[in-house]
């Protein structure tokens, strides 16, 4: 069985939040300005291709692209880095009784990358 811990400590988990936190941005940014997904890639210079595995999950990004698609959309990258036992600490207190005791499940975004 995969432990919380076992689960924070895993790379793909981490990056599997970063890309969820992306797709939304974008997203977000691509409804509320009516923009096309080649509208977003001429803007920032990248192939609408690109775009395209953004929004399908399917990308790998660079710390230099995250910032450029960040102030893209007017927001400000803050990355913040904590231990694992913090985090799973917090979580542990936040999740409801019926989780912690194993009733129900779920996986929380415990991303620290957080895009303002």
């Amino acid at each position: 069985m995969v432990t919380r811990k076992d689960l924070l400590s895993s790379p793909s988990y981490w990056l599997t939040n970063m890309q969820i936190e992306v797709f939304n941005l974008l997203n977000t940014y691509m409804e509320e300005n009516n923009l096309t997904q080649r509208q977003v890639a001429e803007k920032l210079k990248v192939s609408p291709s690109y775009i395209s595995q953004i929004l399908n999950g399917n990308f790998n990004f660079t710390i230099s692209k995250l910032v450029e698609l960040a102030l893209l959309v007017g927001k400000a990258p803050v990355i913040q880095f904590q231990s694992i036992e913090e985090i799973a600490r917090v979580e542990e207190n936040v999740q409801p009784k019926a989780q912690r005791s194993g009733k129900a499940s779920s996986i929380s975004n415990a991303s620290k990358i957080i895009v303002r």
